[in-house]
């Protein structure tokens, strides 16, 4: 029972590191913003159910619930903001295209080393 418990607080403290990656990888995204505040919050909640609960099978269950529940929640609004914000590209794109304004086209030779 001890491997899974054990496994089960690694997967809360991965689940609260995928919440802080999104976080900062979200640069401004509301959407994506609130699917890593779910998943840090479901994480610390899993770990809290795995150290309050007294019976482990229940805490195990509980802890497994919160953490599937938070993850997918994070791949949801993760997947919401990424969608947003191609369209938002692409509207931009468009708009653009409208205005008469070329794109910006880095030459494929240009590296940052010079």
């Amino acid at each position: 029972m001890d491997a899974w418990i054990w496994g089960a607080v690694v997967l809360a403290i991965v689940l609260v590191f995928a919440g802080g990656i999104a976080w900062w990888l979200a640069r401004g995204c509301v959407l994506t913003m609130i699917g890593a505040t779910g998943a840090v919050v479901g994480g610390v909640l899993s770990l809290i159910a795995l150290v309050v609960l007294l019976d482990p099978d229940a805490g195990l269950r509980a802890a497994a619930v919160i953490t599937v529940g938070s993850g997918v929640w994070l791949l949801a609004w993760a997947l919401a903001g990424g969608i947003r914000g191609q369209r938002l590209l692409r509207a931009e794109e468009r708009a653009d295209a409208a205005a008469g304004v070329a794109p910006l086209v880095v030459p494929a030779t240009a590296t940052s080393d010079r």
